[in-house]
């Protein structure tokens, strides 16, 4: 085939593409603003022998979206026990919370306030302290979840406890001489099934984190905001590195982005952005965390 003839055609599916993912988010939105508004059942259920709790944060950037993402998780096969949204005292009071949030905590959502921010951090820290017994799903506060998305991760936790399972990951990428690349250079689809030192979760899809993954450092504040202000897969990976349990990424060839639909609008405000850059980019933070606790030769050996 004609190089340029290749060229537009590939342009041209692109196009296509964007265009049924971008419809697919506004009658999503649609849907669940609808059902936002005027649902009544509930969106949470019991699990046993672990409760399940999905936690979530959000900013002041977000706030009015954020009830699409709550109840794309209402509307999941498998239920949560609880579904925690986080958001900080310094942002937030209790009258600046929209009325749809309030209608969704009748269903079962909570609303907690925490007196400091730490950016994504919170979806993870305040959860761990409160509920150190439960299954802690972290998910992000942008995106319209497929109604199995909970559900393929509990089957896989079922299959495999004490594996961290994601649905979406890169894969840590060694040179010939066995050090690690740049984050950029890492697999998208990384070792689809298998669990591995090697799988990076990214929170985009959803991580299912077990009860005693993570080291005892991962409640370190200081260490993290210092370390690796902003990323909190860089912070999370790295203290189940540390503790020595592997992380799986649930195969599924079906298309991620007409699945995981993201908010129309949402990425104006992202640390996608800014996690990219040279400066303070995803590279000086995994760094700066594997440097300060000797985790580079866990990796090699993988």
């Amino acid at each position: 085939m004609n190089i340029f003839k290749k060229l537009r055609r590939q342009k041209r599916d692109k196009l296509l593409k964007a265009e049924a993912v971008r419809r697919r988010a506004s009658a999503l939105g649609i849907q669940y603003q609808d059902f936002a508004l005027n649902r009544t059942d509930p969106g949470v259920a019991p699990n046993q022998p672990l409760p399940l709790v999905i936690s979530l944060t959000t900013f002041n950037k977000r706030i009015d979206d954020v009830h699409l993402t709550i109840e794309s998780l209402f509307q999941q096969s498998h239920k949560a026990d609880r579904i925690v949204l986080w958001i900080s005292r310094e942002e937030f009071t209790e009258a600046d919370v929209p009325a749809v949030l309030r209608k969704q905590c009748a269903r079962g959502l909570q609303i907690e306030f925490c007196d400091r921010d730490l950016g994504p951090y919170k979806k993870f820290y305040y959860t761990l302290q409160k509920y150190p017994d439960s299954l802690i799903l972290t998910v992000d506060d942008d995106v319209l979840y497929p109604i199995d998305m909970v559900d393929k991760l509990y089957r896989a936790y079922l299959r495999q406890p004490n594996v961290i399972h994601c649905h979406r990951a890169h894969q840590v990428t060694l040179d010939a001489k066995g050090n690690v690349l740049p984050y950029r250079e890492w697999g998208a689809t990384p070792m689809d099934g298998v669990a591995s030192p090697l799988v990076f979760p990214t929170g985009i899809g959803g991580v299912l984190y077990f009860p005693g993954c993570f080291d005892a450092e991962v409640l370190n504040e200081a260490a993290f905001m210092e370390l690796a202000p902003g990323a909190d897969d860089v912070w999370l990976k790295a203290m189940t590195l540390r503790k020595g349990v592997l992380c799986r990424r649930i195969p599924d060839s079906r298309d991620w982005w007409l699945r995981f639909v993201v908010i129309e609008g949402s990425q104006k405000f992202s640390l996608k952005r800014k996690n990219k850059q040279k400066q303070d980019g995803n590279d000086v933070k995994i760094k700066a965390v594997f440097d300060q606790y000797n985790l580079w030769p866990l990796l090699k050996d993988a």
